[in-house]
Order: C-alpha cells, then structure tokens, then sequence
C-alpha cells in the first residue's frame, strides 16, 4: 500500500492500513519529512510501526494492468527549491521517474470547500473559505450562520465545536429567545502564587510491534498519582475567553 500526502489522515490511512493485513505500506511526501504537517508523535509512531516514508517524491501517475487493477505508483524526485511562506518549495531534481511498486493507492492530501454555489447565492467567500464574522453571521446578510472548516480552513474538532456553539447561542438571540447559557461547574479564580513546578508525566505507550495487530488504543494511559500530578500543571486557562455569550470574562492575565 502506498499512501500519498504528509498530513495526520494520511499517517492514519497508513497505520489504518498495517492493522487490516497489508503486508508493507509506504508514505509518498513531495517536501521534507520535517515539513509533513502530521503531528511529530505520529510520524514517529508510524515509523517505529515500520512504515516507510519517502519525501521528496512528487507523484506523476498511477500505473495498472490490462484489468485496470493498480501495480504501480510512478514518482517523480524532488529538491529542496526556494521558501515561499516560510517553507521551501519542492521543485524538479531533474532525475528520472521512479516506479513503486503496489497493489493499492491512498490518496490523502487534503480537501478543500465548495464554496461556488455559496458565492452564486451572495455568501462571501475569501481565498477559499467563507468569510464569516465571529458570531458565525454576516454582514447584511440576516439568518445565514457558518463555523467550522468552511470557515476557519482546517483545524482541529474542539474550534468547530466551539464555533457550533457560539452559533448557537446568536441563533438562539436572533430567533428571540435570549437563554442564558449556564454551567453547572464553578470556576474558581486563578492564582499565580499556587503554581508548584512538577514535570509532564508522558504518555506511555504499547510496543510497536504489538499494536499493529488490533486497533485497540496505543496509548496506555496514566496512574491516579499521575493524572493528580499533570493536572496540577493546569493554567487555567479556561477560565478566560468566553466573552461571546453574555456575561463572558474577556480579560486575560
């Protein structure tokens, strides 16, 4: 198996892949490995799988037999080219294709909206997402609401949340309704003078070799010693920031 793309899917496709049977699998990466945008811990935890990662391969075409079942992936090496954005940018290294040799190809390089349609109907859209205000509303535009991905690019699944929420809640005021959200939890006010210093308690984890057999969790998890001891790390940052919904603190310290 030969996965194509260098983010946290395509790692996941690949050791998704090593635990339904496939026999080697492979990552193709057209920059650097520090540039793949996957998390470092996954990279590293796809590696000691024995997944193999081949940066600076640029995919040109997939290969297939006369009963159009796929054997190959031709690719096409790359070189470190001039740094645009901050990070370089892969250009031709001016040497010939290289075939790898596979049964099946993932690709997994990321997608992106269709944002056309909702520029048909009115809906502003900017360099690719929709341009929505914090509230999640628009300007002019009353009762039409957006947050998450199609809003903010990709992110992570708590800011999508939050962004459900915080529509929510404005939908919530438009309809005429105005609840109040409450929580049930009280947050206590932070301290600065209550902050012993005391190390991070890493994650153990199962060993390489087991954990590709199931998909059962590979992190092990912690001690009640341990979990005491990481939670007293805690900023409490929390406890801030919630200045969208009435009566939000706004300040921070």
């Amino acid at each position: 198996v030969v996965v194509i793309g260098g983010g946290n899917v395509a790692i996941d496709a690949a050791r998704s892949a090593l635990r339904v049977g496939a026999k080697k699998v492979s990552i193709v990466y057209r920059s650097r490995k520090v540039d793949m945008p996957a998390l470092e811990e996954e990279v590293e935890g796809a590696i000691a799988e024995g997944i193999e990662i081949y940066d600076l391969y640029k995919p040109v075409r997939i290969e297939s037999d006369e009963e159009n079942k796929v054997n190959a992936l031709w690719v096409q090496p790359q070189m470190v080219g001039p740094i645009e954005g901050g990070r370089p940018r892969p250009v031709d290294a001016g040497r010939g294709l290289v075939k790898m040799e596979c049964d099946v190809v993932i690709s997994a390089i990321g997608q992106g909206i269709e944002s056309k349609e909702f520029e048909k109907e009115g809906i502003p859209v900017k360099k690719g997402v929709i341009a929505a205000l914090d509230t999640g509303e628009f300007e002019n535009i009353p009762g039409i609401y957006a947050g998450g991905d199609c809003v903010s690019g990709p992110a992570t699944v708590i800011l999508a949340i939050a962004a459900g929420k915080v529509a929510a809640a404005n939908i919530d005021n438009y309809l005429g309704y105005h609840h109040v959200i409450e929580s049930p939890v009280e947050i206590p006010a932070p301290r600065l003078a209550d902050r012993i210093p005391c190390g991070r308690v890493n994650m153990k984890e199962r060993d390489a070799s087991d954990r590709v057999k199931d998909f059962e969790p590979i992190e092990i998890g912690m001690s009640l010693e341990e979990a005491n001891q990481e939670s007293r790390r805690c900023l409490r940052c929390d406890h801030f920031g919630f200045g969208v919904f009435k009566g939000g603190r706004i300040e921070r310290w």
